[in-house]
């Protein structure tokens, strides 16, 4: 299992891990409409808004949405690495003011009681350790009537990765790193978590696949996973070779291409009191 040391050291030390699996996503989606344009979609567009986005990463929500913010929104984005919110910083060098970002962990957030009336947390819940602690936290910064979106995947997500990762190495931690990770806050068991804290929770769900066409995207992906743990690699550096023509192999058999299915969504929830 990952620890805060390894997210901050070693996989999210910056964003080239996190950029390895958004290109794969985003260059090969078949949805047309993407991701960071849905997610911003399922938010209430309300003329002011105090907002804070938890695990902001490279700051993509912000940029694929800069021309759609409203004026008036007061948006903090928040990560517990110093080296994704430096990136983040700089991609969204253009909206300077209107953003405020701070090394910041989702267990101890930093903010007094009723706070936001937006919070944020995108693909990172399962990270934390400690959800009870953190959705806890949530909830108290934000107002009452105030909204709590949490996305993330379901168990089948990325299934034929896993399978072509098992198939080229029976050996692979891929299911012990990745799976593990997901499962903690999915699809499946999000809505039973979030209940303890919040009321109506709604879960949205995003379509889509990946039509895969180029082999050293699927590399870059799988070797992303290795920094999830010290102790767990999902592909070594010495098969990276073997595992390319591998893939290339495949896509010859399939015309081309490797069809991967995904399964996202996003949870709504609200404070009532």
């Amino acid at each position: 299992m990952e620890n805060k040391e390894d997210l901050q050291q070693r996989q999210y030390v910056n964003s080239g891990n996190f950029n390895a699996r958004i290109y794969l996503n985003r260059m090969f989606s078949t949805n047309q409409f993407p991701w960071p344009c849905w997610i911003f979609d399922q938010f209430k567009l309300m003329d002011h808004a105090k907002v804070l986005e938890l695990g902001g990463g490279n700051g993509l929500l912000w940029m694929a949405n800069a021309q759609r913010i409203p004026a008036q929104w007061e948006i903090t984005v928040t990560d517990i690495s110093s080296g994704m919110l430096v990136d983040a910083r700089g991609n969204l060098d253009a909206l300077r003011g209107r953003l405020h970002f701070e090394v910041m962990d989702a267990e101890q957030i930093q903010y007094p009681d009723s706070t936001f009336d937006i919070v944020i947390a995108n693909h990172m819940l399962y990270h934390v350790q400690d959800r009870r602690r953190a959705l806890a936290e949530i909830k108290r910064v934000l107002k009452p009537g105030g909204t709590f979106y949490a996305s993330t995947v379901g168990n089948r997500n990325m299934l034929e990765m896993r399978e072509l990762v098992h198939e080229f190495d029976p050996h692979s931690k891929y299911n012990e790193v990745l799976g593990s990770i997901e499962t903690r806050f999915s699809l499946e068991n999000g809505r039973e978590q979030l209940l303890e804290y919040f009321g109506d929770v709604q879960l949205i769900l995003y379509n889509d696949s990946l039509l895969v066409t180029e082999s050293e995207a699927v590399v870059k992906y799988v070797l992303s996973l290795n920094g999830f743990s010290s102790d767990q690699v999902v592909l070594d550096q010495g098969s990276v070779d073997h595992f390319k023509e591998f893939i290339d192999r495949k896509m010859t058999q399939s015309n081309g291409q490797i069809y991967i299915q995904k399964s996202s969504g996003i949870f709504i929830s609200s404070r009532l009191r």
